[in-house]
């Protein structure tokens, strides 16, 4: 199959739209001899951070030399990032083609699913999805056919073990599959996908604490006292051993735009290159998921875990994409990752004159993130996602005036950078901040290039 075709099925598929529930997922992976079961996996569920949390682990898992899979979505540069290779780099080799060129003296490699293979696996899938429907069974799921490549991809990359994170909520997630994952984590649970998940935190909760399995030991970011106390009873139940991180053993030495520095307990001295003081907590999880597979029959060195949290790499999450002007992408689109993002912009952004680009779905409550961030803004450039579910971008700057912020209905991407950077022409001491859906980071980082890095001819 051309890969052009895998796409054009893909196409097809999403219009069966969303169907929580494990039957059909089940159901497509005994037509593909259940690779699933072929593979280790660390699960990691949450409502933010789940990237950034797998990152950490997957990095950690690469420095200790095992080939690790991760899969999570959705993507955010290119489709094929969904599905990744993460592994040890020979010493004194550094591949400039993997997405670790963002750090050239990186320690891994990180390859996406090749093209030629994303084909090959997609067309066993649909020989899978046609039995199906012969069979009168429901035809899977965009998801839960991506999901489907990834374990089918990583059995045939012979991954030792791979990172998965949920897609939506987890009890009903297709990922929730995966019967014994080594270990399970938790990361911060906050108010989203209330349509879906509930509207209290303890719903919401009840749904993350699915992935948690007899036996299997759980990881869990510091929560909420509602949250906590049902991962607290689910594990419980489930008579699985819990360790929760401990936030208050953090002690940060050094933040800066190169890297951040801290203690945690007993362990000095740890490097991270994510920005942000909730990047600190995740690499937290991290230490603490590593030592659960420590456990559980994963050898790990405490070198590498140092290695692990040095060389991670998540990008688009308050990352630097430019730094003449300052640019930085982020994926805040929720109320809790909105509070985070605010605390970034008070620690690394408080002396600059700070211009937003935002963009996100009518679906989110955006309210509560221009909320959190549009104090901190000069002006709020709003602009359309492209993405049927966007909010339209006079409707954003309408809710943003309301925050008493001057916002510009900008619309696309383009238009708003054109405009700020033709209003910064005389000021040298200003930043420019891109946020909201991740559907939106591609196309800033495309058109910053194209404004501001592309060598003039």
């Amino acid at each position: 199959m051309e890969y052009s075709k895998a796409i054009s099925f893909l196409e097809e598929v999403k219009k069966t739209g969303s169907k929580p529930g494990l039957t059909a997922i089940s159901q497509l992976l005994k037509e593909l001899d259940s690779p699933q079961e072929k593979v280790a996996f660390v699960h990691v569920a949450g409502t933010n951070a789940k990237g950034s949390v797998s990152a950490y682990i997957a990095s950690i898992l690469a420095c200790a030399g095992y080939v690790t899979g991760r899969f999570s979505s959705p993507a955010v540069f290119q489709y094929e990032e969904m599905i990744q290779i993460i592994s040890k780099q020979p010493a004194g080799k550094r591949n400039e083609d993997t997405v670790s060129k963002t750090d050239a003296s990186a320690e891994i490699d990180i390859t996406s699913i090749e093209r030629e293979e994303f084909a090959s696996c997609i067309e066993v899938i649909k020989g899978a999805c046609e039995r199906m429907t012969a069979k009168g069974k429901d035809c899977p799921t965009i998801f839960e056919v991506e999901t489907a490549m990834a374990f089918l991809y990583f059995y045939r990359k012979k991954c030792d073990i791979a990172v998965i994170e949920v897609g939506m909520g987890g009890r009903l997630d297709a990922t929730n599959i995966i019967d014994s994952p080594k270990c399970a984590v938790l990361t911060a649970i906050s108010m989203d996908h209330t349509e879906y998940l509930g509207h209290t935190l303890k719903e919401i909760a009840w749904h993350k604490a699915g992935i948690i399995k007899k036996g299997i030991p759980v990881v869990s970011y510091k929560q909420e006292e509602e949250a906590e106390k049902v991962i607290e009873e689910t594990a419980k139940e489930m008579e699985a051993s819990l360790i929760t991180a401990d936030f208050s053993k953090v002690t940060i030495k050094n933040m800066d735009m190169g890297e951040t520095l801290f203690d945690y307990g007993d362990w000095k001295n740890l490097k991270i290159k994510l920005l942000g003081k909730n990047q600190i907590y995740n690499a937290v999880t991290a230490i603490h998921a590593a030592g659960a597979l420590n456990k559980n029959g994963i050898s790990l060195k405490t070198e590498d875990i140092y290695e692990g949290l040095k060389n991670a790499v998540w990008e688009g999450r308050f990352q630097c994409i430019c730094k003449s002007p300052l640019i930085m992408i982020d994926g805040a689109h929720n109320e809790g990752a909105a509070r985070a993002l605010a605390d970034n912009i008070r620690l690394y952004l408080k002396d600059k004159t700070l211009y937003y680009i935002m963009g996100i779905f009518k679906d989110k409550d955006y309210e509560a993130v221009l909320r959190l961030t549009a104090g901190y803004a000069s002006e709020i450039y709003c602009i359309t996602p492209p993405n049927i579910r966007a909010l339209p971008s006079k409707e954003l700057a309408d809710a943003a005036a309301k925050q008493g912020k001057k916002a510009v209905d900008a619309i696309t991407v383009r238009n708003a950078l054109s405009m700020i950077k033709e209003k910064t022409k005389e000021d040298k001491n200003y930043a420019v901040l891109a946020f909201g859906s991740l559907s939106i980071l591609k196309e800033v980082k495309e058109e910053v290039y194209r404004l501001y890095l592309q060598p003039q001819t």
